[in-house]
């Protein structure tokens, strides 16, 4: 079951790849596609997660649930925005698959940080940080060329305000002070929010959004750097035995 979940996430990922950058986007009657793909990056997330983790990651993206339903509604935080009908179900306004967006990016964060041994203010700064750092990639063609949502008021960052950026940073920051133990390990979390970013960079570089896609390249080679980092300490470990 979980083999098929998995094939089915890299089926959509690669499919969704292939249709924007060759094809400029997904045909009409395939737009389900896009609330799919999150529900299924967010299933991956879930079942990986130990009980204690996954409570605190879905308290987590209800919490930016929350916050979505604060911005569509009253312009607060974000800058006013609204959804279009790319992104379904909705409840309140928002897509539901907004819930597994959260989650896979929490995820995925919290991961990164697990290894750094931090102090508690420093996960929740850098968490904060590197929450809105993936927003940059995501939220240029989220609200322009993927059409998932639309800004009521322009800004200099893609036509985006740079209240939303504030606002990114200051929810994640929230949700990092509340989920204050370290995760257990969960190579998956990581696996599919790298993935996630590296779908959006792809993207930019198509669309020629260089500099949303350069920021994108920076989180990618960060999280080789990690990653290599932690197999030389592994391997270093097994030496010493």
């Amino acid at each position: 079951m979980f083999a098929a979940l998995v094939g089915f996430y890299l089926l959509m990922w690669g499919g969704g790849v292939v249709s924007y950058v060759l094809l400029g986007g997904p045909p009409q009657d395939a737009r389900w596609t896009a609330g799919a793909f999150l529900f299924v990056a967010g299933a991956i997330v879930a079942v990986t997660s130990s009980r204690k983790d996954l409570r605190l990651l879905v308290a987590g993206a209800l919490t930016g649930f929350a916050s979505e339903f604060v911005g569509v509604h009253f312009g607060f935080l974000f800058s006013p925005y609204r959804y279009t009908d790319v992104l379904q179900p909705q409840a309140l306004g928002v897509p539901l698959p907004m819930i597994a967006a959260w989650l896979v990016l929490l995820g995925y964060v919290r991961e990164m940080l697990r290894a750094l041994g931090l102090p508690v203010w420093g996960r929740i700064f850098l968490g904060a940080s590197w929450m809105t750092a993936i927003d940059l990639i995501i939220d240029p063609l989220a609200a322009n060329q993927l059409g998932y949502w639309v800004w009521e008021q322009d800004g200099v960052y893609y036509g985006i305000p740079w209240r939303n950026f504030l606002g990114w940073f200051v929810v994640s920051a929230v949700i990092f002070s509340v989920m204050g133990r370290q995760p257990e390990r969960n190579l998956w979390a990581r696996n599919v929010g790298l993935s996630i970013i590296l779908f959006f960079t792809v993207i930019a570089f198509a669309y020629k959004l260089l500099l949303a896609g350069m920021v994108g390249a920076v989180l990618f080679l960060i999280d080789l750097n990690q990653t290599a980092r932690l197999r030389d300490k592994r391997e270093i470990t097994e030496q010493t035995k």
